[in-house]
Formats: structure tokens, C-alpha cells, sequence
């Protein structure tokens, strides 16, 4: 099983707050953290767009968080809202991306696929993937929060690699260990009270162990 630890927008741009959670996550347990690579003005007209665009990263700071993580033990990666950040991920070196639900742009789907590394795929909407890419699918309700009444896991059972978790709490999360899932993605941040749109929704380092603590007894008893 794999817990991946989404700094996504949490950091505000503050790259000294961004160091420190990784180091937390790690220290928490996390087997994975991730961050995004997109430019804000492609969304001018998005909810919380100011805050998305005081947590946009350019190169040099992708490329100091991912080897300030490797420093610390812990394996970084990104999801890529361009093809210029596929270019960027593989110059700073990492080993697989991600690909957000819903995003739908073949240059960036061909670039990922020419490098042939895997790419963690949210979706809703079961699909086949283009282009020859190596897609582990994780399911996902691309509302900010989800609620317990929009998730179905019932139906995602067969292909169920995984969780992209945008509910509050931990208990989908739970659920979704208990059921098989080897892939467990949720948003992560330092302080709940945060101005960050994102805290709600995001675990806190001591949901992290606890989420591990769940992993564990998942795994002895599955």
C-alpha cells in the first residue's frame, strides 16, 4: 500500500513552509509526496485563483523540493498541467507522474507516454488510456470537498488500484483501505487553520500516522 501526501497549493508559495512539509510527511509515514506544475494564468477565471497563483512553482523551486525530498528519503512527484512540465520533470529526474481527473490534453498525455515512465491516473469516469501510456488508475470525485453521498466505491470495485481522497476526515480514506485499495492520495498540510481553500479537506501530520496505523491493520487483516 501507498500513501501519497499532496502538498498541491498548501504551501502558499511559501517555500521555506514547503520544505518543512515534506519533511513532516515523511516523518509522518508517507510513501510518496507530490506536488503540481501548472500556470495559474491558463485559469484566470478559477475559484481561489489568487491562491493558486501565490503556490505556483517555476523550475528552480520544483527542482529544490524534489531534491530537498531526496535528501530526506522520500520520493517527490508531480501532477503536469503542460508539456513544459513533463520537459521540467525530466531534467530535474523523477521516476512517474500524475495525470488529474478530468485533464484531457493529448500533447501533455503523448509527452508522458514518450518518456515511458507510469503515470497515477485520478478518474471518475472509467476509460481507456491514449497514446500507449502506463496508467495505474486511482478513483476519484473531483469536488472540493467530496461528500460520503457522491463517492461510489461499489462500482469501482473491479478497478480499483487506488483513492484520490477530497473528502474531510479520514473515514473514505478508511473505507477505501478496507476494501483493497493499495493507493491512498489526499491533500496534506501543516495547520488545519490555514488560509490555504485546500485545509478542509487536506490531513494534518497526526492524520497521517493515523492513517498508516490503518494501513497496517488493513494489511494483517486483508
Amino acid at each position: 500500500m501507498t500513501i501519497i501526501a499532496e502538498i498541491g497549493i498548501n504551501h502558499l508559495g511559501n517555500m521555506g513552509l514547503a520544505l518543512r512539509m515534506i519533511k513532516e510527511a515523511k516523518d509522518a509515514g508517507a510513501d510518496l509526496v507530490k506536488s503540481q506544475l501548472y500556470n495559474a494564468e491558463d485559469d484566470k477565471d478559477k475559484l481561489h485563483y489568487q491562491y493558486s497563483k501565490q503556490a505556483e512553482l517555476n523550475y528552480d523551486q520544483a527542482k529544490h523540493l524534489f531534491d530537498y525530498a531526496a535528501d530526506m528519503g522520500i520520493e517527490m512527484f508531480f501532477s503536469v498541467f503542460g508539456v513544459k512540465y513533463v520537459e521540467w520533470c525530466e531534467k530535474i529526474g523523477v521516476k512517474r507522474y500524475k495525470i488529474a481527473c478530468g485533464m484531457r490534453d493529448k500533447d501533455v498525455w503523448q509527452a508522458i507516454s514518450r518518456t515511458g515512465k507510469r503515470a497515477i491516473v485520478s478518474y471518475n469516469t472509467a476509460g481507456t488510456f491514449p497514446y500507449g501510456i502506463l496508467a495505474t488508475m486511482i478513483y476519484c470525485v473531483p469536488e472540493y470537498p467530496a461528500t460520503f453521498s457522491m463517492l461510489d466505491f461499489e462500482h469501482n470495485d473491479v478497478r480499483f488500484n487506488g483513492f484520490s481522497d477530497h473528502t474531510i476526515g479520514l473515514d473514505a480514506a478508511k473505507i477505501a483501505l478496507a476494501r483493497g485499495a493499495q493507493i491512498i492520495e489526499k491533500h496534506f498540510i501543516l495547520d488545519r487553520n490555514s488560509p490555504s481553500p485546500d485545509a478542509p479537506w487536506s490531513m494534518t501530520p497526526d492524520e497521517l500516522r493515523e492513517l498508516k496505523r490503518w494501513e497496517t491493520v488493513c494489511k494483517e487483516v486483508l
